[in-house]
């Protein structure tokens, strides 16, 4: 198989990877729902369908955000910092 040719295949399948990872995780949230024992929680927020992985995805955008404004603060510098400094 030549390179072309695992390329055009790896391009079918990223067309299809939004839908497909959806229904996926769809499937999962259905499964977690419905077939898991919740009689043994730790605390009560874990017997609503999905807590765990709402409450993930929650943390994850709170974290981007929070390095991007860490970036903003001073972190990042201009594309011309070091031109500057020889001028």
């Amino acid at each position: 198989m030549n390179v072309k040719r695992i390329l055009e295949i790896l391009g079918t399948l990223r067309e299809n990877a939004l839908p497909v990872g959806l229904m996926a995780a769809g499937l999962i949230f259905i499964f977690e729902a419905f077939f898991l024992n919740r009689s043994h929680v730790a605390f009560e927020l874990e017997k609503i369908p999905g807590f765990w992985g709402i409450f993930g995805a929650f943390s994850c955008a709170i974290i981007v955000l929070f390095a991007k404004w860490l970036g903003h603060l001073g972190l990042l510098k201009d594309e011309t910092y070091y031109d500057d400094e020889h001028k």
